[in-house]
């Protein structure tokens, strides 16, 4: 076969023959996501997080532990035995439990916004490995075909027939295709453990991860997406249920200003003239509220209050903001990924293919073809990695999921 009708063959085999994917398949994005926001250690830490703010609020409304007192005087017999105990009254303790009962809500809308914004990072990292790997794959295609076509022109080059320097040409192109790769790989390394970090201790990615398909459907309008995020943003959650306890705990400092006594009861023996005698004690201790009335620690509440309010105003107007930010950049990001023409390149190839075999152009034509082939393919690959990574940034300032 003549050395340009052979060369021909291994450029269509680049254009037309080479897998975008290696062919084994192994989780999903979807079932790494969720197996990190599952099973990973940081999702569990944040989960336990919650839980301990939960208890320490339970701790508060715990009774005053009773106190036993005993007592001996020598100087004529005398002795007490008495216990003592705290009673928690006019309303301070539900104050108590109300403000418990928010901070634990809050604590929990703090866990959901932690767990919310691992998922996106989640997300994010397994679509960097999923486009890792794709132009990993495309590029070892590309240098597969070149390493073919070097035998080719080495054969060609033994017999006779073939030019010392297109074969020279082909193996430095091989070359710098061996570099495209290595940094290929150690991005896909790199992005890989990232996603091992975050999943549990028994599991690895030690297959491929599927991605996940690019919607192309219209977006939902801005203000339509605001109002969803509204109700679904858990800062949003946590920051109510932190205005309400800063309320109660105003209250419970009010109430505490009022007395709390602690009433005494028990036993007491004493000497006298017909004898020992026992008889009974009791008593009671009433603080008075002359130097501590809980006014500042209610006015240190109020103030709290105050400072949630106005955070809570600018997050909604950041809200807003990321919304309309995010939304353009996907529209952006969309319009460019259904504009990419896949069948320039190829069509490229093929006309320098045809020129090559009529003499018309060289191996430095017909490799740069090749090599503007490869180009697309990996910018493709970019091109549906940042239309993904614009749907992961939307879906994370909306507080919900957008897409399946």
């Amino acid at each position: 076969m003549p050395i340009r009708t052979q060369v021909c063959t291994w450029i269509a085999a680049v254009v037309l023959l080479a897998p975008p994917m290696a062919a084994g398949q192994g989780r999903t994005e979807r079932e790494v996501v969720e197996l990190i926001l599952r099973d990973g250690p940081q999702a569990r830490a944040i989960r336990a997080e919650s839980e301990i703010t939960h208890r320490e609020q339970l701790a508060r409304l715990s009774y005053p532990n009773p106190s036993v007192t005993y007592s001996r005087e020598g100087a004529g017999f005398t002795e007490f035995f008495q216990a003592e105990q705290s009673l928690s009254l006019f309303g301070a303790r539900d104050a108590l439990s109300q403000a418990g009962v928010a901070a634990t809500a809050a604590a929990e809308a703090e866990r959901d916004l932690r767990l919310w914004l691992l998922r996106c990072e989640a997300a994010a990292t397994v679509a960097q490995v999923v486009a890792g790997q794709e132009r990993l794959e495309s590029v070892r295609a590309h240098m597969r075909e070149v390493e073919r076509l070097i035998e080719i022109l080495r054969a060609r080059e033994r017999e006779g027939e073939g030019s010392r320097f297109d074969r020279l040409r082909a193996e430095q192109e091989l070359r710098d295709t061996s570099q495209v790769a290595t940094s290929a790989a150690v991005a896909l390394a790199e992005a890989r453990a990232t996603v091992s970090g975050m999943l549990p201790p028994d599991a690895s990615l030690s297959t491929t991860v599927a991605g996940a398909q690019i919607a192309q459907q219209p977006l939902v309008p801005v203000e339509t997406l605001f109002t969803r995020a509204t109700s679904t943003r858990a800062e949003l959650r946590a920051l109510e249920q932190l205005g309400q306890r800063a309320t109660f705990e105003a209250e419970a400092a009010r109430r505490a200003r009022l007395p709390s006594p602690n009433l005494f009861g028990g036993v007491k023996r004493a000497d006298e003239l017909s004898g020992r005698k026992t008889g009974g004690v009791f008593g009671v201790t009433v603080p008075l509220p002359l130097f501590d009335t809980g006014g500042r620690e209610a006015a240190r509440w109020e103030a709290e209050r105050s400072r949630v309010e106005a955070e809570r105003i600018f997050i909604e107007q950041r809200i807003r903001s990321e919304i309309a930010s995010a939304s353009e950049v996907l529209t952006l990001r969309q319009t460019a990924l259904s504009q990419e023409q896949q069948g320039t390149a190829e069509e490229l190839v093929q006309i320098a293919v045809v020129a090559y075999r009529e003499g018309e152009v060289g191996i430095l034509d017909l490799l740069d073809a090749a090599r503007t082939a490869s180009r697309a393919t990996i910018r493709s690959i970019d091109l549906r990695l940042d239309a993904r990574l614009a749907q992961i940034a939307l879906e994370r300032a909306v507080g919900d999921t957008l897409w399946p």
